[in-house]
């Protein structure tokens, strides 16, 4: 197969704006899976999500993308959904799997990274899947099990209720990793019907890639010199062999039978390897396109560079050629 890479130039401009969001996130609190600030963001996330969620609505709706919410049964539980629905008939069905270290985001604080593709023409599915939370007993089998069932209802009713014939696939950061994994789970179970999917920053390696290792005290967004660590308090009991298992570090997992992907890396992202390695290893059996954003740290999208505008436009793009669909304009995006 292949591996296409793409790499973002910037106008001097745009990389003083880049380099001025990054000089904000320098200061402030790295993300951490354990803390008092962990504690707060837990606690915060539900009001933080109802609050943006009813502001994003209206949003929306003034750009002509319809908000909705629904509810899909797994095995014990119930999993929500937020849906966001172009004005016109949409040309296919983008199911997301948002970041947030595993442990925070929500489907409706996604709004900014996945309303550009509704406004291009897209259902799109974000999925409220469970977050790690050792209080209530919630681990990484939990979050992976969510999203089974969730990209499972995307193909079947969700195809359906929609009148799609295209089932696109995305995640970022945490969601990325768990993305992958759903869709393995899928993959051997006989189903992959997808034309394409696509992972934003993704963590395909719980052990720690060598980035990962490497990361510094001056990475952005993570405690860097305690990355290792950190990603270890999310599999308690397992070493690093364990971490390393396919269930749960997809980049150690058989990778045949499975749809294009885009990739999409940052340059100061310390999670880099994971999405060079997993790009190398996917183009082993399907076409890959890898997108290296320039200055980009963990998370660019959120913290308004002007590289966020430019990549998405790119993954438009890309759905559109891969899925070979007709493009839909979206005004005041940067290509």
């Amino acid at each position: 197969m292949s591996l296409t890479l793409h790499t973002m130039t910037l106008t001097p401009a745009q990389t003083r704006s880049a380099r001025r969001a990054n000089r904000v996130m320098a200061a402030a609190p790295r993300l951490k899976p354990d803390g008092w600030r962990l504690q707060l963001g837990q606690r915060l996330n539900p009001l933080a999500d109802r609050a943006v969620g009813r502001l994003g609505a209206l949003t929306l709706k003034r750009r002509g993308v319809a908000v909705s919410s629904l509810v899909i049964d797994a095995a014990a539980h119930s999993i929500p959904l937020r849906l966001l629905q172009p004005a016109t008939t949409p040309r296919g069905l983008l199911i997301d799997f948002h970041g947030g270290g595993w442990v925070l985001g929500s489907a409706a604080l996604n709004d900014g990274l996945t309303r550009h593709f509704a406004e291009a023409g897209l259902a799109v599915t974000s999925v409220d899947y469970r977050l790690l939370d050792e209080a209530r007993g919630v681990w990484m089998p939990d979050a992976v099990e969510d999203c089974v069932a969730a990209l499972r209802w995307a193909l079947g009713e969700g195809r359906d209720r929609l009148g799609v014939d295209h089932v696109f696939l995305m995640g970022e950061s945490a969601g990325a990793h768990l993305a992958a994994l759903a869709l393995l789970k899928l993959r051997d179970e006989g189903q992959v019907p997808l034309p394409a999917c696509i992972f934003v920053q993704g963590v395909f390696d719980l052990s720690g890639t060598p980035s990962a290792r490497t990361a510094g005290p001056e990475t952005l967004l993570f405690d860097g010199p305690n990355l290792p660590r950190d990603l270890g308090r999310l599999t308690p009991g397992l070493d690093e062999a364990g971490r390393r298992a396919p269930d749960l570090s997809p980049l150690h997992a058989d990778l045949s039978g499975l749809p294009p992907a885009l990739f999409v890396t940052g340059e100061l992202d310390p999670f880099r390897d994971d999405s060079l390695l997993m790009a190398e290893a996917w183009a082993r059996h399907s076409p890959v396109d890898l997108l290296d954003v320039s200055t980009a740290p963990h998370g660019f999208q959120h913290f308004g560079a002007p590289t966020a505008a430019l990549a998405q436009a790119f993954m438009r793009r890309w759905i559109d050629e891969t899925a070979a669909l007709e493009p839909v304009s979206v005004e005041n995006s940067e290509c």
